[in-house]
């Protein structure tokens, strides 16, 4: 299951693309690394726009139970006016990594 995180900035609390990016930057341990892939986690990377009007991120889970208890056990939640998007379908010019 492929989701794209798309957050409109800067975010109706006042938050930059920067700094959604750095909060991950700051947040992401090894610790969550392991229990991202415990859970089902086979991909995430997350980027911020370059003239700063969004930030994006792209994951790839083995279920939405999967994603759910990883945001529940991590107490992540909605970035203000966050859209989440299922993803479906699968071209490419390169395998999955």
């Amino acid at each position: 299951m492929w989701i794209l995180f798309v957050v409109p900035c800067p975010t109706p609390d006042g938050q930059t693309a920067e700094d959604l990016y750095r909060k991950r930057v700051e947040r992401i341990t090894p610790e969550m690394q392991a229990s991202a892939r415990e859970l089902g986690c086979r991909f995430h990377r997350a980027w911020q726009a370059q003239d700063g009007s969004a930030f994006y991120a792209v994951a790839c889970w083995d279920s939405r139970e999967g994603a759910s208890e990883f945001f529940r056990r991590w107490n992540i939640e909605d970035e203000p006016g966050e859209i989440a998007v299922r993803l479906e379908g699968d071209v490419g010019l390169v395998p999955d990594p």
